[in-house]
């Protein structure tokens, strides 16, 4: 039985931790792995989010978690013992992140470690195991390219969610230290027992992520105001959370709406596909995406989907006027004129309802796991 060990910052809520949960329990429930996830920091006193197969070994690293939000509480209002005692927070936060990981690391008992952070894959530095590096961020940047040609000298093999991220990590690495493979694996949508699907009269627009900068939820505010100009009755709902929610707050009274727009705040996955099934449309505006499962996800229960098209993700899973609608150059009045052709005409939204849920069943966890059992063998 080969043992397997997966590397997290966290189990608290997020795509990266909800996309790697549905991974290692899928592939426990095939018993030819002995599974450890490896979390740096304990946010939920010894829990996960997201429910684990009961086989899968737990280990944290600390028993605390980052503290951004209470640091730059503490620096806005001048709160200097605060301040000093949050800033000792994030020095040790770094340095379990980094130098307690990579010690942990080389005294791993395992057969294959999957790194889920490009810091993380810098710290592995062991060639007694097959490294694995999945890549849930695409950051066309020369920053981020300049990691991507440092930090894998010893990693084997990289997924990414793309097509298209396949191809730009190959060309990043051609002149790097690392000998690496990228493959392109899509992230696995877990099939649900759907009760409830999405209905053409529930006149409500939806949106689901972390509330920051990388999301652009106050462009959505914008586009919301034009439906809103000429669709008194409609409502969006924005659920997440996140350090751009004041900011989102204070656009959302600065065009009065006040009354139309609600932020639900963090809410479990039940309850964000019940949110899912009592809306009309799904939009993302967001900057960049690795794939956008929460794609995937709308569309199983019928809930069709309007996305600006960005580098990657998105434009793999929509087929423009297929099964969904892809926005051109961050057109905000491109984007607000499909979704109001969805709100209007009910046979455009039945079509693209039924199309949606046909399209994702590729995403559906057997094709996904026998892909990663490739890698493993």
């Amino acid at each position: 039985m080969k043992k397997i060990t997966f590397l997290l910052l966290h189990l608290n809520y997020g795509g990266l931790e909800k996309q790697t949960v549905t991974l290692v329990n899928e592939l426990a429930k095939t018993k030819e792995y002995k599974i450890q996830i490896i979390s740096v920091y304990d946010m939920l006193k010894g829990k996960s989010f997201y429910s684990l197969d009961k086989n899968v070994d737990v280990k944290f690293l600390a028993d605390f978690g980052p503290n951004h939000k209470a640091f730059y509480y503490a620096l806005k209002h001048f709160r200097l013992i605060k301040l000093l005692k949050e800033s000792f927070v994030m020095i040790k936060c770094g340095i379990y992140k980094s130098f307690v990981l990579k010690k942990y690391i080389k005294k791993l008992d395992t057969d294959i470690i999957i790194s889920s952070r490009i810091e993380f894959s810098k710290l592995i530095k062991r060639r007694d195991t097959l490294n694995i590096s999945q890549e849930h961020s695409y950051i066309n940047s020369k920053k981020y390219i300049n990691k991507v040609k440092k930090y894998f000298k010893n990693i084997d093999k990289i997924v990414v969610m793309t097509k298209k991220a396949k191809e730009d990590y190959e060309k990043w690495l051609k002149y790097s230290n690392s000998k690496a493979k990228v493959y392109d694996i899509p992230n696995m949508l877990e099939e649900s027992k759907v009760d409830n699907f999405a209905k053409f009269n529930n006149k409500t627009l939806i949106s689901v992520g972390r509330l920051e900068k990388e999301k652009d939820f106050l462009t959505l505010l914008d586009v919301f105001k034009i439906i809103n100009n000429k669709y008194n009755d409609v409502k969006l709902k924005i659920v997440g959370e996140g350090l751009q929610r004041r900011e989102i707050e204070e656009k959302i009274e600065k065009l009065n709406l006040n009354n139309k727009v609600i932020l639900t705040g963090r809410i479990s996955s039940q309850e964000v596909q019940e949110q899912m099934s009592a809306s009309s449309v799904f939009v993302l505006t967001s900057l960049c995406e690795s794939f956008s499962l929460v794609l995937c996800e709308a569309m199983e229960i019928g809930l069709p989907c309007v996305s600006f098209n960005i580098d990657v993700g998105p434009k793999e899973i929509i087929q423009n006027g297929i099964n969904g609608y892809l926005i051109d150059n961050r057109d905000v009045n491109d984007m607000a004129s499909c979704i109001e052709n969805l709100l209007i005409d009910e046979n455009k939204w039945n079509k693209i309802s039924k199309n949606s849920i046909e399209s994702v069943k590729k995403y559906y966890s057997e094709s996904v796991v026998n892909e990663w059992q490739k890698l493993f063998h």
